[in-house]
């Protein structure tokens, strides 16, 4: 496999190998999890040369947030239904159905155990931008009047997001499309009363 240009200069990876190399890094989370991993691992699964990562990525740290950034990202659900009911629904569909992939499940298995100060600074760089799709619909209720305009939307998240996470990361409990819908109509009933009650009125 040809990692130089035409005129020998070393380049970065192709993207076709960069996906091999993200897919792998996936597949020995979901299978070994962060600690077990090596870059020797990657490179073997990936079907490249060890210093092809090392040239990307001077440690597993460094690999793994990226591939926790491009992974995660790809997948967010990104709603705007109109109305703060509508998108609070959609999003949770949405979420559910990003939580309920192995792949999610090692990245907050991932996030939830690392001990390696690295890759822990490097995740909480990444904490604005991993909420950053989910405050959008708060944001544009408060635009739209359904929430007062002093509300603590870093907290709606908060609230929204941490039962998810509750059940992959300590109970175990199935994360299926019957808590999808009571996590919505309790989440509404509680943080956003005025939403429901304007949702049923149309």
């Amino acid at each position: 496999m040809s990692e130089t240009g035409g005129r020998g200069r070393p380049r970065g990876l192709s993207e076709r190998v960069r996906q091999d190399v993200h897919a792998a890094v996936r597949r020995l989370l979901v299978a070994d999890g962060y600690a077990a991993m090596r870059l020797e691992d990657v490179a073997a699964v990936a079907g490249v040369h060890k210093s092809t990562l090392y040239r990307q990525w001077a440690t597993k740290a460094q690999l793994v947030r990226d591939v926790l950034v491009a992974g995660e990202l790809e997948h967010y659900p990104r709603v705007d239904e109109g109305s703060l009911a509508a998108d609070v629904e959609a999003l949770v569909r949405g979420l559910i159905r990003l939580f309920r992939s192995p792949t999610t499940i090692a990245f907050v298995q991932t996030r939830a155990t690392a001990d390696d100060p690295e890759l822990r600074a490097g995740l909480h760089e990444l904490a604005s931008q991993d909420t950053a799709f989910m405050r959008a619909p708060f944001e544009r209720a408060i635009e739209r009047g359904e929430l007062s305009a002093d509300t603590d939307v870093g907290m709606l998240v908060e609230l929204l997001f941490s039962p998810l996470l509750a059940r992959v990361a300590v109970t175990g409990l199935p994360v299926d499309d019957e808590f999808g819908r009571r996590l919505a109509s309790t989440f509404l009933v509680l943080a956003a009363p005025h939403a429901v009650r304007s949702s049923a009125t149309r």
